[in-house]
């Protein structure tokens, strides 16, 4: 049985659908352009196919050229990563993750009341 496309990001792949938000659309050329270094245009194209085959991104004919934008937008991929965390490395815990991004420092007290406003509202 083939494995299910994952939810979440490489590095690489991240980089891509950071262009792709940003820009809203752009051909395989523009997004090599944005990215930072000098990527080699074929592995460019590896990392958008990926893409695509896991229904991050989809394409429309432009000439010649695909031009390519995200089917997800920004924060429904960082609630889809979020959920996938929680569950492969807490268990299913959020709890266990604000604990420990507290624990750790990596909540500021500025944050910590931030999180509080808004769990007052809701």
């Amino acid at each position: 049985m083939p494995r299910k496309p994952s939810i979440t990001f490489t590095d690489r792949e991240l980089e891509i659908m950071r262009i792709l938000w940003k820009l809203g659309e752009a051909s395989a050329r523009q997004i090599q352009e944005n990215l930072p270094g000098d990527r080699h245009y074929n592995s460019v194209m590896t990392i958008i196919r990926v893409l695509e085959k896991k229904s991050h991104l989809t394409h429309r004919e432009e000439g010649r050229a695909h031009i390519y934008r995200a089917s997800v937008d920004p924060d429904m991929a960082r609630t889809r990563v979020l959920r996938h965390l929680v569950q492969q490395v807490f268990g299913g815990s959020a709890t266990s993750l604000v604990l420990n991004l507290v624990e750790t420092g990596d909540l500021t007290a500025s944050d910590i009341e931030g999180i509080r406003r808004k769990m007052r509202k809701a």
